[in-house]
């Protein structure tokens, strides 16, 4: 792995060792600046979530361009982002465990500014957090939290409206938690297809807009209530169906759309373009390039690169083959594919119609899917057009 701290001008000057992972600021800037334009227009607050990239350099980035809320998995992604300065944070998870909610309770302790919030959806939740925050936390303010809106077979999250007011009622009986709002995650329905897909999120986000009302008007939560909902492929239906059910003076609505920095060549790209909007998408660009050298051709159509498993994501589907560079020229790559990874082994094919490879060239690789890519990599240098290192981002993963 390349070391960051070296002079690095440009990721081809000979100083940097390969595989490598780039992120093209093209790309990023493009993406920061629609994104933006897309939660001004909508009036819909952004929090995305950093778990995707775990970078307080990318964050810092998002938080120029508009983002408010940095949100995160778990507690721990939540602690590396407070020691980097983070002082808004959203855990769309629930904390039962008690070093969890300790730990919680000691960066609110250490930073009296610090704001932290979580999720919960059961009673028996509820009941837990209580007993441990009187016990860990008794002497700070009511801890913020969301009621969890879930549906049935996917994911955590209270099932039914009846299932949220009774969470919610017993959150806001605790003098150790604070409601303030709804989440849900309309992302578990990706895996439908059409129109079936489309139907089953607009019921859900119909849901999560009546779960809201009903909360304010039971005065189990002030308004503006927060409206939290928005993964990275389907942001746009929670502003037409929660945006637009709920005024200003009802409901902040919050997407935690994380994907969108870096946009990817695989599953987001499909998505972002299979998904039907009515208050129009931002025009999203694939940023993030891993870079590896063909190492063997073994056999006619075959060859064999330096990006494995431990490098690239392949659970939302193969790295795709961008660009060759060779003679210190880089140019588009067609007639090849990937078709299996090794731990460090990309196995390509390559057809009849193909540029010949030769041991040595360069290979740019698109991905799919950033979370999976981001967490194999410390180190992420971001390039202009002719691949000159404008910076590094650095990420937190254990």
């Amino acid at each position: 792995m390349s070391d960051p701290n070296h002079a690095t001008q440009n990721v081809f000057d000979g100083t940097v060792q390969f595989p490598v992972l780039i992120l093209r600021q093209d790309a990023l800037t493009n993406n920061l600046a629609e994104m933006r334009g897309f939660c001004a227009d909508n009036d819909v607050t952004l929090a995305p979530h950093c778990k995707t990239h775990l970078s307080p350099e990318l964050w810092r980035m998002q938080q120029e361009w508009g983002a408010e809320i940095a949100t995160v998995a778990t507690v721990a992604q939540a602690a590396a982002l407070f020691e980097h300065g983070v002082r808004r944070i959203l855990i769309a998870n629930e904390v039962v465990d008690r070093a969890g909610l300790r730990a919680m309770s000691d960066m609110r302790r250490e930073d009296p500014g610090f704001q932290i919030s979580m999720l919960v959806d059961s009673i028996e939740a509820v009941t837990l957090i209580e007993r441990i925050l009187e016990e860990v936390a008794a002497d700070l303010p009511p801890l913020p939290v969301l009621v969890e809106l879930g549906a049935r077979g996917l994911r955590s999250g209270a099932r039914t409206l009846e299932e949220v007011i009774e969470v919610a009622t017993a959150a806001s009986a605790t003098r150790v938690l604070d409601l303030v709002g709804v989440e849900g995650y309309e992302g578990v329905f990706g895996k439908l297809s059409g129109a079936e897909r489309d139907r089953a999120i607009d019921a859900y986000l119909d849901s999560g807009v009546v779960a809201v009302r009903e909360l304010i008007d039971r005065g189990l939560v002030e308004a503006p209530a927060i409206a939290t909902f928005g993964g990275s492929r389907f942001y746009p239906a929670v502003v037409e169906r929660v945006r637009g059910a709920l005024s200003p003076s009802e409901a902040t609505v919050i997407l935690r759309s994380g994907c969108y920095l870096t946009h990817d060549h695989g599953t987001y790209a499909a998505s972002h373009a299979d998904v039907p909007s009515r208050v129009g998408k931002p025009r999203l660009s694939p940023g993030m390039e891993v870079w590896g050298v063909v190492l063997s051709l073994p056999e006619p159509g075959l060859a064999i690169a330096g990006v494995g498993k431990r490098d690239v994501s392949y659970d939302e589907g193969m790295p795709v083959p961008l660009a060759i560079r060779r003679d210190d020229v880089v140019s588009e790559l067609t007639g090849v594919s990937v078709t299996r990874l090794n731990d460090q082994h990309a196995f390509i094919r390559v057809s009849p119609d193909s540029v010949p490879l030769r041991i040595g060239d360069l290979i740019a690789f698109g991905i799919s899917h950033p979370c999976t890519t981001f967490d194999k990599w410390r180190t992420a240098y971001i390039v202009d057009e002719d691949y000159s290192v404008e910076s590094v981002a650095h990420t937190l993963f254990h």
